[in-house]
C-alpha cells in the first residue's frame, strides 16, 4: 500500500467487551494514528464503542445485525455494509465472528475493498448437532473464504480446518496467536494487594477463589461450571473456604442464578456481570475455569495465565493448545460428568504455586499483544 493514510474497518456483531471484541479493541488502540484511520462497524452503541470513542475510532452502526440467521435482516445488513464500504473507500476490512464475518466479507468484495481480512475465533460447524446446521455453517464459511484475501487462524488446528474442510487456499491462511497486555494483566505485587482486592470485591480473605470469565451462553458452557461447583461444594466438610465467581452476562444468567439459589448455595457464588476491571478480579482470584464447547484461542485463558492463574479448561481445540496438564493447569473431558469437579478438587487441595509461575512466564515469552499487532500491521500493508 502507498504512503497515504490506511483506512481500516473492523466489523463486529455486538458492542460488548468479551474476548472477540477485545481482540479488535487491543489492536485498534495500538495502531499508529499517523498511519491508520480506524473505524468500527457493529450493531449499536455499547461498552465496546465507549472504549473505541476514547481512542478516536469512528463508530458506524448496522442495526440489522442479528446473531441468528434471518434472511430479511441479513440481506438489509449486507446492503448497508456494501454502501458503507463504497462511501468510506476502506483500504482494509477486517471481520470477526461467523455470520457477521461472512456478510462483511461479501459486502467488502462487492464494494471492491483492496484487502479483506477475517479472523477465525473458532469454527462453529464442527460442534453442530445436526447435519443441516453443519452444512449451512460450512457453506457460509466457504463463501467467506472465497471473498477473503487473508484468513487469520489463531492456531494450527483451525488453519488445518480452514484449508482441508472450508477449502481456503493455503496461501491465504496465516496463523497469528492472540496477545495479552502483559502490563495490565499481571499477578498481584504482593499478598497485601491481593487481600485488598478481595475486600473490594467481597471475596473471603482465606478462600480458594475459582473464576470464570465469558458470555453466559451455550458456547461457554457455564452450566457445566455451576453444576461441577455445586457437586464439589456438596463433597466438602468445611464449606467456608471456597468461592466461585462468574464474570460476564448473557441469556443463561437467570437460569444459572436460579440453579444456585435452588441449591441453597448463594453464599458460595458471585455473579458480577460484565466488568471493566477484569484484570483486578483475576488478581484477586486463585484459579481460572473455562468449560467451553468450542473456541478459537480464548483471550480469557491468556489473560488469566498472564495474571498467574492456573487454568482448568475443557479439552477442546483452542483450549488444549494453551494448557499443558500439571504445568500451567489441567484439561478435562467434557464427556466425563465428574471431570471438572475432580479438577476443582485437585486444585483446592494441592499446592500449585509452580503452575502459577509457569503460567505468567509463558504469556510474557510467547503471547505479548505488542508482538501480535506488529504482525497484523505487516499483513495489512503487504
Amino acid at each position: 500500500m502507498g504512503s497515504s493514510m490506511i483506512k481500516i474497518a473492523h466489523v463486529q456483531l455486538l458492542p460488548m467487551l468479551s474476548g472477540v471484541q477485545k481482540v479488535s479493541l487491543d489492536e485498534l488502540a495500538r495502531l499508529d494514528t499517523s498511519r491508520y484511520k480506524s473505524f468500527l462497524i457493529c450493531k449499536e452503541e455499547g461498552e465496546l464503542t465507549e472504549e473505541t470513542t476514547k481512542i478516536n475510532v469512528e463508530n458506524i452502526y448496522v442495526s440489522r445485525f442479528v446473531r441468528n440467521i434471518s434472511p430479511v435482516n441479513d440481506f438489509l445488513a449486507l446492503i448497508k455494509l456494501y454502501l458503507i464500504c463504497k462511501r468510506h473507500k476502506f483500504d482494509v476490512v477486517h471481520t470477526h465472528s461467523s455470520k457477521t464475518g461472512v456478510l462483511g466479507r461479501i459486502a467488502a468484495k462487492l464494494a471492491g475493498v483492496p484487502k479483506i481480512v477475517h479472523t477465525v475465533h473458532g469454527f462453529a460447524f464442527p460442534a453442530s448437532k445436526s447435519k443441516l446446521e453443519k452444512l449451512v455453517f460450512l457453506m457460509m464459511e466457504r463463501i467467506g473464504g472465497y471473498c477473503s484475501n487473508i484468513v487469520i487462524c489463531l492456531h494450527n488446528d483451525d488453519a488445518k480446518i480452514a484449508i482441508n474442510e472450508v477449502g481456503v487456499n493455503p496461501s491465504k491462511v496465516k496463523v497469528v496467536a492472540n496477545g495479552v497486555d502483559c502490563k495490565r494483566y499481571s499477578p498481584p505485587c504482593n499478598e497485601n494487594e491481593k487481600q485488598f482486592l478481595r475486600s473490594k470485591f467481597g471475596f473471603p480473605v482465606d478462600a480458594k477463589v475459582f473464576v470464570m470469565v465469558g458470555r453466559l451462553w451455550k458456547q461457554k458452557n457455564p452450566l457445566c461450571f455451576i453444576n461441577s461447583a455445586l457437586s464439589f461444594i456438596a463433597s466438602l466438610n468445611d464449606k467456608s473456604n471456597v468461592k466461585f465467581v462468574i464474570v460476564g452476562d448473557g441469556e443463561l444468567r437467570y437460569e444459572l442464578e436460579r440453579l444456585v439459589s435452588e441449591n441453597g448455595a448463594d453464599d458460595f457464588f458471585s455473579f458480577l456481570g460484565w466488568r471493566k476491571d477484569v484484570e483486578l478480579i483475576l488478581k484477586a482470584s486463585d484459579f481460572f475455569v473455562l468449560p467451553s464447547l468450542w473456541e478459537g484461542m480464548p483471550l480469557a485463558i491468556l489473560e488469566a495465565q498472564s495474571c498467574g492463574l492456573p487454568c482448568i479448561v475443557s479439552n477442546i481445540p483452542g483450549n488444549c493448545l494453551l494448557v499443558d496438564d500439571y504445568f500451567d493447569g489441567v484439561k478435562f473431558d467434557l464427556k466425563n460428568k465428574d471431570g471438572l469437579s475432580s479438577a476443582i478438587k485437585y486444585f483446592y487441595f494441592n499446592d500449585v504455586s509452580e503452575m502459577k509461575l509457569n503460567s505468567r512466564r509463558k504469556i510474557v515469552e510467547r503471547f505479548d499483544v505488542e508482538r501480535r499487532v506488529s504482525v497484523m500491521c505487516s499483513i495489512y500493508e503487504s
